[in-house]
């Protein structure tokens, strides 16, 4: 992981995820992303979710790469972006982000709460600020 930046954990991997995790990996933030294990992403050419179809894939020049947890802090020292199926969200406990964002774009909180990280951000529907 690197020294500069803290890592941040996103979850979900479809195109509003994925266009947050460009933006971060290319000012320098390692990004690890959850899906679910049948991402439902329509936009699937330009979502980090076709990594876990193909175990790769390539969004605007940066790879997203399929992996476990434990693979997870190797894929993201290789340049790349982690794309864990981790639906129960065990990531987070395991890995420990100072940073999370839910970017899951379902009608409801499905799971992220605000003691995840330091810094929790959530996008969509179904959030209150300083709440959840």
């Amino acid at each position: 992981m690197s020294a500069d930046f803290p890592l941040v954990l996103i979850r979900g991997a479809g195109d509003l995820a994925s266009g947050i995790a460009l933006r971060l990996h290319r000012c320098g933030f390692p990004v690890v992303m959850t899906e679910i294990a049948q991402p439902l992403a329509v936009r699937r050419t330009v979502a980090f979710a076709q990594a876990v179809f193909d175990g790769a894939c390539t969004v605007e020049e940066v790879t997203g790469r399929r992996c476990t947890i434990d693979e997870a802090p190797a894929v993201v020292a290789a340049g790349e972006v982690a794309v864990i199926v981790d639906p129960a969200g065990n990531a987070i406990a395991a890995l420990k982000p100072p940073v999370v964002v839910d970017a899951i774009m379902a009608k409801r909180n499905t799971g992220t709460r605000i003691t995840d990280a330091p810094l929790v951000v959530a996008l969509g529907p179904g959030f209150t600020a300083g709440v959840d």
